[in-house]
């Protein structure tokens, strides 16, 4: 997944050089600009462990949800007076708040980190200076965890769909302002403990909703 979006990225930021060094009616239709956006997570996370012995799996499950508020960029292109394809890509890493769990001695503490979340998308202008966005995420899954029971888990990652409703006003330099309201949901991922293979974590129902202010240019 990584590799992936690396590889986006570069054909993004070649594209836009591409374009910066064409003409001013070769950029015509590219747009570039900021958001910040504030979002809200959740999803219900299980492990389980199966004991070797007997095969009895003991199973715990736990639902949760956090917000926070990040910084992102994107890039994209108008192909006509209707659409629009970009990409966008989150500055910030996203963190989930720390869960410890204590058995006799040993405490265990959880923590995720939602990297190099990147979006790529369609917006279809509507009536009213209003548009839908239909997009496609990538996100890494990156486990920060301190495990005194033993093992660790292995970072994943995730796509999922977005589906966003937005107001564009526009003034006469092609400056633009937006308010953009969007939902995702994302696939299901799951991790093996990297030295307990008889325990495995998995994340389910994983949806989010986030609430955008974004600022860019028309060229």
């Amino acid at each position: 997944m990584k590799n992936l979006k690396t590889k986006i990225a570069i054909l993004a930021i070649s594209f836009v050089s591409f374009l910066g060094i064409q003409t001013a009616s070769a950029m015509e239709g590219l747009s570039l600009g900021v958001g910040l956006n504030y979002s809200a997570f959740m999803g219900e996370g299980k492990e389980t462990a199966t004991s070797s012995g007997n095969n009895v799996k003991t199973i715990t499950e736990e639902t949760g949800a956090f917000d926070t508020t990040v910084a992102s960029v994107f890039a994209e292109y108008a192909i006509n007076d209707q659409v629009s394809f970009g990409i966008e890509y989150v500055a910030e890493d996203m963190e989930t708040p720390q869960n410890t769990n204590v058995q006799d001695t040993l405490t265990n503490t959880v923590r995720a980190d939602f990297k190099d979340h990147t979006t790529l998308y369609a917006n279809i202008n509507m009536p009213f200076n209003t548009y839908l966005k239909l997009g496609y995420a990538m996100v890494d899954v990156a486990t920060a965890d301190s495990l005194e029971t033993g093992g660790a888990y292995p970072d994943v990652d995730t796509t999922g769909i977005t589906v966003g409703l937005g107001y564009q006003h526009t003034v006469d330099n092609g400056m633009f302002i937006r308010a953009e309201l969007s939902a995702s949901e994302y696939d299901n991922v799951s991790a093996t403990n990297t030295n307990e293979a008889d325990k495995e974590v998995t994340v389910s129902d994983m949806y989010g909703a986030t609430a955008a202010l974004k600022i860019g240019k028309t060229f």
